[in-house]
C-alpha cells in the first residue's frame, strides 16, 4: 500500500479534492436511499444537483479516478489478508466517496446501461443464487424508474428514437399510423438494428421477437386492409364509380388520418404520438385516378429532423 492511502486511512481528510467530506456523505446517502426505495428517481436527482450546486466544479475530474484506480487496488490487498480488516472498511468507504464525488445521479441513458447489465448476468447464472436475488431487485427497480423513460423502450430494449423510425409505414394508401407493437415489431426485424437487438435481448427476455410482438403485424393490417380491399374493388368493377369516389373521399380527409393517430397512440410517448411526417393520404378513386398505387411499399422511416421538429417525448 502507497505512503500517501495509508496516510489517508490513518487520519481521513475533512476535505477531498475541496470538496467537504460530509456533503460528499450526503450525496453518497442519497444514492443508497434511492436504491433502497426509499425515494424515487426523480427526488435523487434533484437533490443531488442541489446538493452539487453549492461546490465549485472539480478542478481535475482525471485525478479523482486515478486515485480511486489506486485506493480500490488497496483495498483488493487489504481484503487478501496483507491489511487490517478496518483498513478494507476505511478504504471501502473512501472508494464511495471518491466514486460519489465524478458521479452523479444516473441518467436515462447509464440506467439502461446498468440494466442491461444486470439483465445478462441474472440470465447466465442461476436465479437462486444470493447475489442474483439482490440484482434481480435493483434490476426491477431500474426497470420501474425506466417505465415512463422519453428515451427507452423497455419492451423492445430499443431506444424510442429507433422504435418511432417506424411510428409510420407506407401502404397502397399512402403512410399509415402504427401500432406501438407493430413499430417495435419492425424495429426489430429490421437488419440496420441487428446488433442492439442482440445486445437488448437479456432487457427483453427474448433473443428474437416476442410471439405477442410478431403478432402485431396482423392487427396493423387490419387498420386499413379492408377499406384498400374495397376501394380496388370499385376499380376493377363497373357501377361502383360512385362509391369509390366516396371511399377515396373519406380516407383522404384529415379527420380520417387524425382518427387513425389516435387509434394506434396507445403506449407511444406523448411526441412520437401525435407525431405526423406530412405525408399525403394517396387513396384515389376509379374516376380520379392516373397512375394506380403499388399494393406494397417499402416502410416508411422518419428521419431525425422529423423527430427535432416533433413535440417532445416525454
Amino acid at each position: 500500500m502507497d505512503d500517501d492511502i495509508r496516510e489517508l486511512i490513518k487520519a481521513p481528510p475533512a476535505y477531498l479534492f475541496g470538496w467537504p467530506v460530509p456533503l460528499i456523505d450526503e450525496i453518497g446517502n442519497l444514492s443508497r436511499a434511492a436504491y433502497d426505495g426509499q425515494i424515487d428517481l426523480d427526488e435523487w436527482r434533484r437533490r443531488d444537483r442541489d446538493l452539487r450546486s453549492s461546490m465549485p466544479p472539480l478542478a481535475s475530474p482525471g485525478m479523482v479516478t486515478a486515485m480511486h484506480r489506486r485506493v480500490t487496488e488497496a483495498w483488493r490487498e487489504a481484503r487478501r489478508g496483507s491489511s487490517d480488516t478496518a483498513d478494507a472498511e476505511t478504504l471501502l468507504t473512501m472508494m464511495g466517496r471518491l466514486r460519489y464525488l465524478t458521479e452523479t445521479a444516473p441518467t436515462d441513458a447509464e440506467l439502461f446501461h446498468e440494466l442491461a447489465g444486470l439483465t445478462r448476468q441474472l440470465r447466465e447464472f442461476s436465479p437462486h443464487d444470493n447475489l442474483n436475488r439482490s440484482l434481480g431487485r435493483r434490476a426491477e427497480l431500474i426497470r420501474g424508474w425506466l417505465t415512463a423513460s422519453p428515451e427507452y423502450d423497455l419492451v423492445s430494449g430499443l431506444e424510442w428514437s429507433v422504435v418511432g423510425r417506424h411510428r409510420w409505414v407506407s401502404t397502397s394508401l399512402g403512410a399509415v399510423p402504427t401500432y406501438v407493437d407493430e413499430a417495435r415489431r419492425l424495429a426489430l426485424t429490421d437488419p440496420a438494428n441487428a446488433e442492439k437487438v442482440a445486445a437488448s435481448a437479456a432487457i427483453r427476455g427474448h433473443d428474437g421477437v416476442a410471439p405477442e410482438i410478431a403478432a402485431a403485424e396482423i392487427r396493423q393490417v387490419m387498420l386499413y386492409s379492408s377499406f384498400a380491399v374495397l376501394l380496388e374493388e370499385t376499380w376493377r368493377r363497373e357501377g361502383y364509380e360512385d362509391l369509390g369516389d366516396g371511399l377515396a373521399e373519406l380516407w383522404n380527409r384529415p379527420a380520417t388520418r387524425r382518427l387513425l393517430m389516435t387509434v394506434t397512440a396507445d403506449g407511444w410517448p406523448r411526441g412520437l404520438a401525435t407525431y405526423d411526417p406530412g405525408l399525403p393520404s394517396i387513396a384515389t378513386s376509379p374516376t380520379g385516378r392516373t397512375v394506380r398505387a403499388p399494393s406494397a411499399t417499402p416502410i416508411f422511416h422518419a428521419t431525425e429532423s422529423d423527430f427535432s421538429a416533433s413535440p417532445g417525448t416525454s
